[in-house]
């Protein structure tokens, strides 16, 4: 690990990140399955993939196809509901030292804030990332994707939780700053920018055409521009995800704006990549003489 020259950790809200390295929702599992697949150590927290008040089965399969460069998925927030995990999961992710991030989220907002209340008496939860903008659920609207719905159902939430509050966001939209700003003035603690991009898949074998989110590299450089935007119009900090493969698109998500880097697609290929990226952070701090990672967060992205 890093000498104490170094520093790594980050701070926002009621979270100490011991890196600026996490997992995105959803290719983690609940948080346990993969700790004898990635160290841990290079982590800055855990994030679970996305519950909902009731045990949900998803999408029916076909569900998850492979593209050239990455995935396209219309799971549907399969999960087995906050109560189980409660009960099953949340104490073998507190011994693991690091912050829990819970995502939660739901095709209704009296749903969410119910799973909100109900997770809250829970002292090994750190924060909770509010999904708000997942693409692959039966629903008139998604509530990221509308400026006054999101700032509605962050406000909502704000009011049940004292833990820290990080909006996902969609990138979906036309203008994803604005959608932005409307989540930190409702209480919003940390913007994680984003989710994935909707996209269509042709099935030659069913012979139709199936709507989901796609993911891996290809979508970095919209992420990142993402990342670049928000950055001059909002002040809490930023997760920046979607695309990252390698050391240099993590520090360059950095550079552009992010505080936190999260890490999908790519990080169930390269279980490695979080030390990987540790490692080459670390390096990249000595070379520049810098012992701080929040001293090059938006460095190459001038506010206006």
């Amino acid at each position: 690990m890093a000498k104490k020259s170094i520093d790594l950790r980050v701070k926002i809200g009621g979270i100490c990140f011991d890196t600026p390295i996490i997992p995105a929702s959803g290719v983690f599992g609940y948080g346990d399955e993969l700790i004898d697949t990635i160290d841990y150590r290079f982590l800055g927290a855990i994030v679970t993939k996305t519950l909902t008040w009731n045990e949900t089965h998803g999408n029916v399969p076909p569900r998850i196809w492979e593209l050239e460069n990455g995935i396209i998925n219309r799971i549907g927030l399969q999960n087995i509901g906050v109560k189980r995990f409660c009960k099953e999961k949340l104490s073998k992710l507190a011994e693991t030292g690091k912050p829990v991030i819970v995502s939660v989220g739901g095709e209704k907002l009296d749903d969410i804030a119910k799973s909100i209340e109900f997770l809250d008496n829970q002292q090994s939860i750190t924060g909770f990332e509010l999904n708000l903008s997942c693409p692959n659920i039966k629903t008139n609207q998604i509530i990221a994707e509308d400026l006054d719905s999101i700032y509605k159902a962050v406000k909502k939430i704000r009011k049940l939780t004292d833990k820290t509050l990080i909006a996902k966001l969609s990138p979906n939209v036309t203008d994803i700053c604005e959608i932005g700003i409307a989540a930190e003035k409702a209480g919003a603690d940390i913007l994680c920018a984003g989710n994935t991009f909707k996209g269509v898949y042709y099935d030659w074998q069913l012979e139709r055409f199936y709507t989901g989110g796609v993911s891996g590299s290809m979508i970095f450089p919209m992420a990142c521009k993402n990342v670049f935007e928000l950055y001059k119009k909002v002040s809490i900090p930023i997760i920046g995800l979607g695309g990252i493969n390698s050391e240099k698109k993590a520090i360059e998500m950095v550079f552009a704006g992010a505080s936190i880097v999260g890490l999908g697609t790519h990080l169930v290929i390269m279980p490695d990549l979080p030390a990987k990226i540790y490692r080459f952070f670390i390096e990249y701090l000595k070379q520049s003489k810098k012992s701080k990672i929040s001293s090059i967060v938006g460095i190459k992205n001038e506010k206006e």
